[in-house]
């Protein structure tokens, strides 16, 4: 027998071993995208999961959130849009941050705003502070829509946590639909955005 006859049958499945291989991290990638707002801006019936990043993983259990700064991986810096999407997510959580529903509606498109009417908006978010905002990839979901995929952390008292977590501490990994309004981006909302990802600090 010779030093070759071994490799035949061996590279009879390499080639479809590795095509399951890419079919399932496709597979994986698309489910990860699928995920939106948290639960607090509009109802959701999605349960928590485990994000596959931790962005907070470098910030003390104690100085959480974190810097209250967006941030861009890379990957979000080379999009043409990059720095637009930082500074609408920027005016987004800052609105949240200081209690600023008027601030919240010029980020959001008029239909979310309508969704999330002042009262309800200033109960939702009245314990909440967020911060370790990172975008790690922008792409077009449509000729008119981005899709914004970021991680954050969020603090807040327990009874104000989603009920399928009731922690003060929370990391997010969410997908913000986005679109042009008014001439600006403004964050939109979607089915999809039910089921955001989430687990405790």
């Amino acid at each position: 027998m010779t030093t070759e006859e071994p490799r035949r049958p061996r590279a009879l499945w390499v080639l479809p071993t590795a095509l399951v291989v890419a079919a399932g991290s496709v597979a994986g990638g698309l489910l990860v995208r699928d995920v939106y707002q948290r639960p607090a801006a509009v109802s959701s019936t999605g349960p928590a999961s485990t994000p596959s990043s931790r962005p907070s993983t470098s910030v003390p259990r104690s100085a959480q959130p974190g810097d209250r700064a967006v941030r861009l991986s890379v990957d979000a810096t080379l999009h043409p849009d990059g720095e637009r999407v930082r500074g609408l997510l920027q005016r987004y959580f800052d609105a949240i941050n200081t209690r600023d529903y008027q601030a919240w509606t010029g980020a959001v498109t008029s239909e979310f705003a309508g969704r999330l009417r002042e009262p309800q908006w200033t109960s939702n978010y009245q314990t909440t502070s967020d911060g370790t905002v990172v975008v790690q990839r922008i792409d077009a979901s449509s000729s008119e829509r981005l899709r914004v995929m970021a991680g954050f952390v969020s603090v807040q008292d327990v009874a104000k946590a989603p009920a399928e977590l009731p922690v003060d501490c929370i990391r997010w990994r969410v997908v913000y639909p986005v679109r042009e309004e008014g001439g600006t981006l403004r964050v939109d909302i979607g089915p999809e955005g039910y089921t955001p990802q989430f687990e405790a600090c």
